[in-house]
């Protein structure tokens, strides 16, 4: 079901208020369902890879099918996300400004989720209408035409601004405080994305560096299997979410040319780099041959000056001040070896030039006999992804990453330049 209403009462305004081309107020309620997958509620048994028995004399037995570890609650069911919105749109000075407004709120009650049980009784998980998240936040957007028609010239903006107010996870099924969203490939060892109740959803959770009241690194001299820092084992770097999300549409005209380019930015969000953890675990990244306080490459050995300086305090006592230098490749492998992710652990913040097209207008009409047949043509050069304008993560690029916990060792962002040719007939 959904209902929806609006009332333009800019019909009633315009002696009062001339400058006021057009204003709306509006709201809706609706409901939308989560669906589950076409397979999701049945008990499938897979399909062994080897569907043959070896003969003699070497006999070799293979699995034809194998029973899921994946249990289905029989009153399994998709779940209605109930959504409320409100808002103003406002348009000016014969529509030449405009500004939207909108407010939105959403109750997902009763969402499907894989939650993990107890091997014990054959299942290592179980398929369960398992969370109720809620969603409340506002987008804006703002449309102006600064230039209209000044000698053959136009120009046109629009953006877009949302914001997430909260987006908690209001409760999970009994016996349950926290679920697993993702964890990638390694992400049990470093990172993963959880739904903790009472805490907005997506929360990135995993080995961190333990510290003292003081907030000053624990450090285990005994270097017990290669880890250098004591792991803090379910530290929380925040949600995967951007609190905020963005971007710019400019348009731009004279005669036959035009130039159109896009912006998009988001700020906050959290992510994982498993590539970067790689990087630095090989040695392939150039953070891992930089120039210590002491003049000389980090890779020199330490008794020539290398290495590098890590200070904090002993794990034993939390108090007893360490200063030391450590070889540089014991020093990168220590995080794998402690399982600790947080030296990859960035911030999603980006602004980003997404697109650059410039196109001309091809006066067919006035090329002869061509005219005649073609009514229209426009050439373009359309680069996408230009540019990287700001991060904060140095080593990949925020708006590619593919995973809900972070990037999981995917391909690198690309930039591409393309022209296109559109005929009208």
């Amino acid at each position: 079901p959904a209902l929806g209403a609006g009332f333009v009462f800019s019909e009633f305004t315009k002696t009062a208020l001339p400058w006021l081309s057009f204003g709306k107020v509006f709201g809706s309620w609706g409901k939308k369902p989560t669906s589950i997958g076409v397979y999701e509620s049945n008990f499938l048994y897979a399909i062994g890879q080897n569907q043959w028995v070896t003969p003699p004399p070497n006999i070799t037995s293979n699995i034809l099918t194998t029973t899921p570890d994946r249990l289905v609650d029989p009153n399994l069911k998709g779940s209605l996300v109930t959504t409320y919105e409100f808002g103003v749109d406002l348009k000016f000075i014969k529509n030449r400004y405009g500004i939207s407004f909108s407010y939105y709120k959403e109750d997902n009650d009763g969402e499907p989720l894989t939650v993990t049980t107890s091997g014990v009784a054959g299942y290592t998980s179980k398929l369960v209408n398992a969370a109720q998240i809620k969603r409340e936040g506002f987008e804006l957007i703002l449309n102006a035409k600064p230039l209209n028609n000044v000698k053959n010239f136009d120009w046109n903006i629009s953006s877009t601004f949302g914001y997430i107010l909260k987006n908690p996870v209001v409760k999970l099924i009994a016996g349950q405080n926290r679920i697993l969203l993702s964890g990638g490939s390694f992400g049990t060892r470093f990172a993963r994305a959880f739904q903790v109740v009472g805490q907005n959803w997506g929360q990135l959770i995993g080995g961190g560096i333990k510290r003292n009241a003081d907030g000053v690194p624990l450090i285990d001299l005994t270097r017990q299997g290669g880890a250098l820092y004591v792991n803090d084992v379910d530290k929380n770097w925040g949600s995967v979410v951007p609190k905020t999300t963005g971007g710019l549409v400019n348009s731009f005209s004279w005669k036959e040319f035009t130039l159109n380019f896009s912006i998009d930015y988001q700020i906050g969000g959290k992510f994982f780099s498993l590539s970067e953890m790689w990087g630095h675990y090989s040695g392939l990244l150039e953070a891992t041959a930089f120039t210590n306080d002491r003049g000389k490459n980090v890779r020199d050995a330490v008794a020539d000056g290398g290495g590098i300086h890590v200070t904090g305090v002993s794990s034993v006592d939390g108090r007893t001040p360490v200063d030391i230098y450590v070889d540089a490749q014991d020093y990168f492998h220590s995080f794998y070896a402690g399982q600790i992710g947080e030296p990859y652990i960035h911030d999603l913040t980006f602004v980003k030039l997404r697109e650059v097209a410039v196109g001309y207008n091809i006066p067919v009409q006035k090329i002869g006999k061509i005219g005649k047949t073609i009514k229209g043509a426009n050439f373009s050069l359309v680069s996408r992804n230009p540019w990287l304008i700001y991060r904060k993560s140095k080593n990949f690029d925020p708006s590619e990453i593919s995973g809900v916990q972070g990037e999981d060792g995917q391909f690198p962002g690309t930039r591409s330049v393309g022209a296109t040719l559109k005929l009208r007939f």
